[in-house]
Formats: C-alpha cells, structure tokens, sequence
C-alpha cells in the first residue's frame, strides 16, 4: 500500500473522528452501556490514525512543532486508553498530554501551510475552551463545547487531506 493510500486513509480516520467526537459531547460519560465504551475506544482510534495522516500529509512541512505535537498527541490517546494504573485513572495526565500535543501540533500545521487556518485556530480554541471546562465548576457545558469545536476541525483537515490527494 502507496504511503498516498496510507495518509488518504487518514484523512478518512480524522473525518470519522471528527464526527464521532462531535457526537460523543452529548453522550453521557456516566451512560451504563456498554455501547458507550466501544463508542469512546472507535473515536480514539480514529483520532489516532487520523493524526498520523495528518502528520504523514505535512511531516517535512510542520517541522519540529508538527513532529513534537504529533509525539506527545499520540501518547496522550494512548496514556488515556491505558486507562488506569495501580488503581490510578490516567485520563487527566493523557488528555492534558494530548491537549499539549494538539496544541504544539496545530502550530506546526499553521506554520505547514498545507492545512486551513481555521483548523489550527479551532484546534487551539478547543484546548482553551477544554480545559476552562474541565476545571471550572459549572462551566463544564463548555468542556462539550470544546469536543464539537475539536471535532469540526479534525473533520475538516481530513476533508482537506482527502480533497488534495484526490479521494
């Protein structure tokens, strides 16, 4: 398979991430079936793949913003699948993790050219929003806020990823 077919495929992950993070704002965290964790394994692997298209599509471009944001994005999603250690949940440590990597990432995308800069900028904007959300009580509307922010951004670069690699 053609390294084109691979980052194509990517944009494909990022468009379906983008859509399935959108959705899982409004799903509650709490929700008891089992449906809900395989909804949250699909979006994080979708993220995952989709990032590496993404970084496959603009690695030279991006430079070492793209490659370290790119890095720590990647282990983020995998610290947070990881789930818990000795009894410790791991999400706050890999979504900040990822939230750092995003955000080094949406600077090397800026700086790449190759991506709008709108998806950079909504990149950024959701960190922010996320994490005013996360730690601010009664503001956690915005914590889902954050998630259709970030999933209309990670939909559109795969949008743009597929449209300039003709799929």
């Amino acid at each position: 398979m053609s390294s084109t077919t691979l980052i194509r495929l990517g944009g494909l992950a990022a468009v379906l991430a983008g859509i399935l993070r959108a959705v899982n704002s409004f799903v509650p965290a709490d929700a008891s079936s089992g449906t809900v964790p395989m909804l949250y394994l699909l979006t994080d692997l979708f993220i995952l793949f989709g990032i590496f298209g993404m970084y496959g599509f603009q690695h030279q471009e991006s430079g070492l913003w793209g490659f370290f944001g790119f890095l720590l994005a990647t282990i983020g999603i995998v610290i947070i699948r990881t789930g818990t250690l000795s009894g410790v949940s791991l999400y706050s440590i890999g979504a900040l993790t990822f939230s750092i990597g995003l955000s080094l990432f949406a600077v090397g995308s800026w700086r790449a050219r190759k991506l709008p800069k709108w998806v950079s900028s909504f990149w950024l904007i959701s960190v922010i929003v996320g994490v005013v959300g996360y730690f601010v009580p009664g503001l956690s509307l915005l914590f889902a806020i954050s998630g259709v922010i970030f999933g209309i951004a990670f939909a559109g670069a795969g949008l743009k990823i597929r449209s300039a690699l003709g799929g």
